[in-house]
């Protein structure tokens, strides 16, 4: 419904159209029910051009009429019109050392379905999307025409122009891996993007957090095995030149510190990464063990976050990881002046009073202490890389302005 028109130029009538119809869907979309007449006087629009419109977006089942509304005034009630939820689908997914995570969306973005894919080679990883994405389309009711965008959330350095993944730190995969063209020959007519994760994050935190609100510089700092930040400057995604911005995990705090992948030394990757808090705890405490066996980091990092908020166990070795981070937000509120720093990822099991220690040794540090930021733990409840995927696609595909 929404292609890219003929070759006339921008100002065909068919262009024209389909802009016509984003505006009229997206205010649709923002506004959760209005009239007819109402779109017209927003939109400038004749009410009949309106009408003919709306019903094009009815018959495609991306509307529908969701019954009368109030009048002031005497008069014939207006019909409000509403987005169809199941009018359309979108995919989005979250890549992942051993796997990834696949979720689908209705055209509100509500999350119907997620489901983790173990992978363990990832140079399937085109072939392993291409069937689970079709199979978790048709568990939700949707046929695969009704597929509209798919989102790959990723770890590491993105080619935009390519949509593929340059290189990562955390899961095995390259630019050799091709895995945007295998898509592309599957669902041809879906909108396909592939993004950092943190990016995706911090997405999901400007739409959804009610505490943002009114906030559009922000920094989404993600703590899991490696450190990255997503970055939103006037409202929009920021991704630098050749999309290598929000590097947060390879700030450097030490320059003789322990050596990163990346080559360099003293990275919060290494210094301040979930990995290295197990590590530190191990050393003074010992082996973290479930019923006699050793369990991988992240499980063990859950026993020492259960510990910690409930007896205040590990508190020197949480100290430093505090003290690591609140240097680094340091660095980045210096360069960017945020609005808002929120803090996300697993390290968010830590709680409140782990951020209450980055707060205030970051207050000790920072340059201009009479200025206001909100340092945050994000509260999102579902998996926000996913969640951030799809509406990002939602609000490219129909030009949604909030």
């Amino acid at each position: 419904m929404f292609g890219n028109g003929n070759e006339n130029g921008n100002g065909s009538q068919q262009v024209i159209k389909e802009k016509n119809l984003r505006r009229i869907f997206s205010i649709i979309e923002v506004n959760d029910g209005i009239s007819r007449a109402e779109i017209a006087v927003k939109t400038g629009l004749s009410p009949t051009t309106v009408s003919t419109l709306t019903e094009e977006l009815i018959f495609e089942s991306l509307v529908y009429e969701a019954g009368t509304g109030s009048l002031s005034a005497s008069g014939r009630k207006p019909i409000i019109l509403k987005v169809n939820p199941g009018g359309a689908c979108i995919i989005s997914a979250d890549l992942q050392p051993g796997g990834y995570n696949l979720g689908c969306f209705n055209l509100t973005c509500r999350p119907l379905h997620e489901k983790y894919i173990q992978l363990n080679d990832y140079r399937k990883l085109g072939e392993s999307l291409c069937e689970n994405i079709e199979s978790i389309v048709k568990s939700c009711n949707y046929r695969i025409e009704q597929l509209i965008g798919i989102c790959i959330g990723a770890p590491g350095i993105i080619d935009r122009k390519n949509k593929n993944i340059i290189s990562s730190t955390i899961i095995p995969i390259d630019k050799s891996i091709d895995f945007h063209n295998e898509l592309m020959g599957k669902y041809p007519d879906a909108v396909i993007e592939t993004m950092n994760e943190s990016s995706l994050s911090a997405y999901t935190e400007k739409e959804f957090n009610k505490e943002l609100s009114g906030i559009e510089n922000l920094l989404f700092i993600d703590v899991h095995e490696g450190i990255g930040a997503g970055i939103i400057i006037n409202g929009r995604i920021y991704e630098g030149a050749d999309s290598l911005a929000g590097e947060f995990g390879h700030i450097s705090i030490d320059v003789n510190g322990p050596l990163c992948k990346c080559g360099s030394r003293g990275c919060l990757e290494v210094m301040a990464n979930i990995p290295a808090l197990v590590k530190d705890v191990e050393t003074s405490y010992g082996k973290i063990e479930v019923d006699g066996e050793k369990v991988e980091y992240d499980k063990r990092f859950s026993i020492i976050a259960e510990n910690y908020v409930s007896e205040g166990r590990f508190r020197k070795e949480i100290e430093n990881i505090a003290n690591y981070l609140a240097f680094g937000i340091n660095s980045a509120v210096n360069l960017m002046n945020p609005g808002a720093v929120i803090i996300g990822g697993k390290i968010k099991e830590l709680g409140p009073d782990f951020l209450a220690k980055v707060s205030r040794l970051f207050s000790k540090i920072r340059l201009y202490k009479d200025k206001d930021l909100k340092i945050l733990l994000s509260q999102y409840n579902g998996n926000p890389v996913t969640a951030g995927g799809a509406r990002y696609i939602f609000n490219e595909i129909f030009e949604v302005k909030e």
